[in-house]
């Protein structure tokens, strides 16, 4: 029986890339913007931009992992998931939000209602990667314009509840913004816009990341380390198990063969 390594290997491969990023990286936190295609991703940078830094439009604009800095802040947008047929998209956002980013904004339109299985089995992917993916992340509900506030409490208690119940976190943090709102209070200059766009909530959310990039960063190494140590010494004990396998074999056919030689020098003799 041959025993195969590397897909254990998978396991330590994105740890390792992501530790490097620690490593190496500014002081500055990387957020990654994340979500299904079309949910409100490049709006929402927009609003926290102040201005049109991303398109938006009905059509995919993001392909890959783009990445601008903004009030010390380093932010990644995602290709939209769910809008490759191939999945090359999807992987690229992946790598933006495992490898990349220190701390991750899921984004979910409310009009689309409760969150669907593609969206939860992308929670999960996220949610292995660390003991402590929940204190990363929050999920960002975009448009609470387009829903009255019974309609939104509605959606925020059932997509807390398909959280708890159908991922593997236990909660999430739900930040809800109207990114319109907040942009058309800008452009028109009125203030009672911004303020209930919500928009104020995840300013402050960033601020915090901001705040406790080091702390968070030397957390997430500690832990890091530890995977690939638990790792390495996964695969080293499989690769004992293969050596031993093949020295067992090469001691049952060197019997077979003195016992076949024994066998032939008797009947010469």
């Amino acid at each position: 029986m041959k025993l195969d390594i590397s897909i254990m290997s998978e396991k330590f491969k994105h740890s390792l890339s992501r530790l490097d990023k620690i490593i190496y990286s500014d002081q500055k936190p990387r957020i990654a913007v994340f979500g299904k295609y079309n949910h409100g991703k490049s709006t929402l940078l927009n609003a926290i931009f102040g201005y049109e830094a991303f398109k938006s439009a009905d059509k995919r604009e993001t392909v890959e992992n783009l990445s601008i800095e903004h009030d010390d802040v380093m932010w990644i947008d995602t290709p939209g998931l769910d809008a490759d047929v191939h999945g090359k998209d999807d992987a690229a956002a992946l790598t933006g939000a495992f490898e990349m980013a220190d701390y991750l904004f899921l984004v979910h339109q409310v009009t689309a209602g409760e969150l669907d299985k593609y969206e939860l089995d992308i929670f999960n992917r996220l949610a292995v990667n660390t003991t402590d993916y929940s204190q990363k992340m929050c999920l960002v509900l975009t448009q609470i314009d387009q829903k009255t506030g019974d309609e939104l409490n509605t959606i925020i208690d059932k997509v807390q509840q398909q959280v708890s119940l159908e991922s593997q976190f236990k909660e999430v943090k739900i930040i809800p913004i109207s990114a319109t709102r907040y942009l058309r209070g800008l452009e028109e200059n009125k203030p009672i816009f911004c303020e209930k766009s919500g928009i104020s909530t995840l300013f402050d959310e960033i601020e915090k990341i901001k705040n406790n990039v080091i702390k968070t960063r030397e957390k997430e190494k500690f832990e890091l380390i530890n995977k690939i140590a638990h790792s390495l010494n996964e695969m080293e004990l499989v690769i004992n198990q293969e050596m031993n396998i093949n020295k067992n074999k090469q001691v049952s056919l060197k019997s077979d063969i003195t016992c076949e030689l024994n066998k032939l020098i008797t009947k010469v003799a």
